[in-house]
């Protein structure tokens, strides 16, 4: 039996959460017998079914507000909700004893809550820790600024076996230019994560559309986790209150927008669309969307390529930069345009829109990331491999 733990901060979003469920599936679906702890911070864990085989443990949660920090219970010090979430970790790692724990984006752990029990793991012979990373973290001079303010450096020499970045051979490069990153650590790119599970989207030189109603464009906007969502959801509105744009729409505000502010929203302006608070499987909606309007966040963007979907992103440009970084190279790459949050309003918003409508859908593009992890981890543990299980 093979024991993988993940560790997931989740302080604002789905990312995490959903990124260490991805890999956690390719996982199971690769090696032998295995049995997973999936720690996160995030309330909406409930929201998805974890692989076979795989226990969630919830972590009391932690909110992010800017550049600071605040536990989502009201009446407790963050000082106090980082101990006890730290002892938490520690307890579970003591008790679960993992082969495998992976950390994902922060090497310390949220204010380094994860040093006591990473200390731990390894000191038991065979165990292994790998820190995950997104493609784009930041600008590297605040990222650098903040892992050497936690001892990222000191953590990365000691405690890491391997480091993955799910981006490209230039991405994993630029990350290796933070501290603790060039010691000698393998640094693997190792590719974006892909939808996690068996799909199969059509062609880009398939111009069939899947309609809904009159046969119009069918329009999806999507505001991830939705906590930072108002804007853009309030300015598509507001586009289809007063352009009347000849588009039928979908809407998913995310487990945490605010709904006092949606209902003001709808009944002042009265429109029809379709509004859900999540969907279990956004990328087939994606799919049958003939433009994506989005937020720019890790996930959104693999599976708007994975999926060949038009996109307009509206990214967040604080408290960090990742998501404008992560547009603009979209948008470069001519598979979305981008409108910043600063220009956003209904004109500029429908002109996005109908210049997606324009133009040839993007080719999908088959990502690998999850796949390559079970590799790692697989020559990691010295366990069967992936390929040699495939060919029996």
């Amino acid at each position: 039996m093979t024991r993988v733990a993940f560790y997931s901060h989740d302080t604002f979003g789905l990312g995490h959460l959903r990124r260490c469920l991805k890999l956690a599936s390719a996982l199971t679906g690769s090696l032998e017998r295995v049995e997973g702890l999936l720690m996160t911070g995030s309330p909406w864990a409930d929201l998805f079914s974890p692989p076979k085989g795989f226990e969630i443990a919830p972590l009391p949660s932690i909110v992010k507000s800017g550049r600071s920090y605040e536990p989502r219970e009201r009446g407790l010090g963050l000082e106090q909700s980082l101990c006890t979430r730290s002892r938490r970790i520690e307890s579970l790692l003591d008790e679960f004893r993992p082969d495998l724990v992976i950390v994902d984006n922060v090497p310390c752990g949220l204010r380094g809550e994860m040093l006591p029990a990473l200390r731990r793991v390894k000191d038991r012979p065979g165990s292994r820790c790998v820190l995950a990373l997104r493609d784009v973290l930041d600008r590297l001079d605040r990222v650098r600024s903040e892992w050497s303010a936690v001892g990222a450096e000191e953590a990365l020499e000691h405690l890491y076996d391997e480091v993955w970045v799910f981006g490209s051979d230039q991405s994993s490069a630029e990350l290796t230019k933070l501290p603790g990153m060039g010691n000698g650590i393998p640094c693997i790119a190792c590719g974006r994560l892909g939808l996690g599970h068996e799909f199969l989207p059509r062609s880009a030189n398939d111009d069939s559309k899947i309609r809904v109603g009159g046969g119009q464009p069918r329009v999806l906007v999507t505001g991830g986790g939705g906590g930072d969502a108002m804007h853009l959801v309030q300015t598509y509105v507001e586009m289809l209150r007063l352009l009347r744009p000849p588009i039928d729409s979908q809407v998913v505000l995310g487990p945490d927008f605010c709904h006092r502010t949606w209902s003001t929203l709808n009944r002042n302006n009265g429109f029809a669309a379709s509004i859900s608070d999540f969907l279990p499987d956004l990328p087939q909606a994606m799919v049958r969307a003939d433009v994506v309007v989005a937020m720019a966040g890790y996930n959104s963007i693999c599976e708007l390529e994975a999926t060949g979907s038009r996109s307009v992103l509206v990214p967040r440009v604080w408290p960090r930069e990742e998501q404008l970084i992560r547009a603009e190279a979209q948008e470069r790459a001519g598979r979305a345009t981008v409108v910043l949050p600063q220009e956003l309003d209904p004109d500029t918003l429908w002109a996005a829109i109908s210049r997606e409508l324009d133009r040839p859908r993007p080719e999908p593009i088959l990502h690998r990331g999850a796949q390559e992890a079970a590799r790692r981890s697989a020559a990691l543990l010295g366990v069967q491999s992936p390929e040699r299980k495939g060919s029996r």
